[in-house]
């Protein structure tokens, strides 16, 4: 299997993975479903990047999920119910207990399986939608966040009060005009100053609509675009006035918005996310929470095409704890795109970086390989 774009080159293909819409329990392509032209203009339409689809020079291969598919949508339900009762109702209303108890099983559930993995945070994010880009953030966030949490010996009790805190985060954005959201240009100064409103909005909602949401949860609400430099919002908080929480969740949520940035775009380097994220750190970002995601969260997946610096071209077929830019890629290509026998590479041993990440294989390599 592979990530690949969703252009009209996948069709005949068969989906590996099970694509959900964005509300309701319908998916959009089903696994084993071949994939028709009907299906990439409706993946198309909700903004669907990519997807993942059996690989003719790879069909054995299968990524890991460091939490479960099922994990992952109770989650992102979880939130979206939560999204829809408050947007639905004037004012701030109470949340009724059963949807508290399923967010409640679903961190419990997202903590239970961070903490037994051990490896490097795999395939995060990458595969998403625009008409549920806020639910699918919010997933990626929370795990991100416990997986920071955890790697700073947090105790379970901790982990489940971060994770509450990351995954309701950006709650508050429900209050903010629809047409500001998805804006697909630059935001004007009066269009980005209702966008910051979300925060204390956020904090508001939570705080006084959630009676079973402790404060330190609720904090990271209102607090997650806080900068140790006092450049955030909506406090202009800085350093130690920060909570802990907070801090994690703010570089959980910048590193997964520039690495949904820079998804599938034209010379997407990992090490741009790298250099971004590094230049952060210790000036906006907790220089501690921030080393932390770059040891255990991939900044390139499991099952992508890669490009090396000597020209080589293969699939990302296995991650490195603790080497963000150094994963074990099996080559299958030279540097002129012509077949060469499989070799699995551990980048960490050599000296070669990947220069690029391909959308695709280069053009008649899967047909010769």
């Amino acid at each position: 299997m592979r990530k690949a774009p969703v252009t009209p080159e996948i069709v005949g293909k068969t989906a590996a993975r099970t694509i959900l819409a964005a509300r309701g329990h319908n998916p959009l392509v089903r696994k084993g479903a071949t994939i028709s032209a009907p299906m990439v203009d409706a993946l198309l339409r909700r903004g669907i990047e990519a997807i993942w689809i059996a690989d003719d020079v790879f069909p054995e291969f299968e990524a890991r999920e460091v939490v479960r598919h099922e994990t992952r949508e109770l989650i992102r339900r979880s939130v979206q119910e939560i999204f829809r009762r408050v947007a639905s109702t004037k004012g701030h209303r109470q949340a009724k207990e059963s949807l508290e108890h399923r967010l409640a099983d679903a961190v419990r559930k997202l903590v239970e399986e961070v903490s037994s993995n051990e490896d490097v945070v795999a395939n995060i994010g990458r595969v998403r939608a625009w008409d549920n880009y806020t639910f699918e953030h919010s997933v990626q966030v929370a795990t991100m966040s416990v997986v920071i949490g955890k790697r700073m010996l947090m105790t379970e009790d901790q982990l489940v009060r971060l994770g509450t805190g990351a995954i309701l985060h950006d709650v508050g954005k429900v209050t903010v005009p629809q047409e500001i959201l998805q804006k697909p240009g630059p935001l004007t100064s009066e269009e980005f100053e209702v966008i910051k409103t979300h925060a204390r909005n956020g904090w508001d909602i939570v705080h006084q609509g959630f009676q079973n949401i402790m404060p330190t949860s609720s904090i990271v609400v209102l607090q997650h675009h806080e900068r140790l430099d006092g450049s955030g919002y909506p406090q202009g908080l800085k350093g130690d006035d920060i909570y802990l929480f907070s801090k994690i969740t703010a570089v959980a949520d910048v590193l997964d918005a520039v690495r949904a940035e820079r998804t599938y775009r034209a010379n997407h380097r990992p090490a741009d996310v790298l250099r971004i994220m590094l230049q952060d750190a210790g000036v906006k970002l907790d220089a501690s929470a921030v080393q932390i995601a770059l040891r255990h969260v991939a900044l390139v997946s499991e099952g992508e095409i890669v490009r090396l610096t000597n020209g080589q071209v293969g699939m990302v077929t296995g991650l490195n704890a603790g080497e963000p830019l150094q994963p074990l890629v099996t080559v299958v290509g030279d540097d002129l795109d012509m077949p060469v026998p499989r070799e699995e590479l551990d980048l960490r041993g050599t000296e070669l970086q990947i220069a690029d990440i391909l959308e695709n294989w280069p053009p008649g390599l899967a047909q010769r390989v």
